[in-house]
């Protein structure tokens, strides 16, 4: 079974990343370098549950592991992309959670009305890729407006 990398958008800016503020004090590092790391790196994709479409992406630099959250939050919202403990994930709907949310993708990762439902499978690698605020709205316009095509977020090793 071969992999696919998938070039995901995010954009990590402060309406987005709830959580990175604190996250980066905790870790001891500026926002900037916990971006440029985390989006430098090709994360694999080892599960996809808790809920429907939820990645969890393994691979995250050692240098920005974090315990969970004591208290989950109540509502984190869909496309969020969060980090707990040695692994970084995105939610696909809102949900409780409990992880460090640093930013979120504008990517409808999960939809019963396609097929497969999850565009992404276990295996399969997942680069992120930072974007403005601007470009968040353009193409979460976008894809609300297209059905899902896995092929647009095909990346190159």
């Amino acid at each position: 079974m071969s992999s696919r990398l998938f070039e995901i958008p995010v954009c990590y800016e402060e309406e987005f990343a709830v959580d990175l503020a604190a996250y980066a004090k905790a870790v001891n590092r500026s926002k900037d370098a916990i971006i440029n790391l985390h989006s430098s790196v090709i994360y694999k994709v080892y599960f996809i549950g808790f809920i429907p479409g939820f990645l969890y992406l393994g691979g995250l630099p050692k240098s920005l592991h974090l315990d969970r959250k004591n208290t989950p939050d109540l509502n984190i919202k869909k496309g969020a992309v969060g980090i707990g403990g040695k692994q970084t994930g995105i939610y696909p709907q809102d949900s409780p959670g409990g992880w460090h949310i640093i930013g979120s993708s504008p990517v409808e990762f999960f939809s019963p009305q396609e097929t497969p439902p999850c565009f992404i499978k276990a295996g399969d690698r997942v680069r992120f890729k930072a974007i403005s605020k601007s470009e968040y709205f353009e193409l979460k316009k976008h894809y609300a407006n297209a059905s899902m095509n896995p092929e647009q977020f095909l990346g190159h090793d």
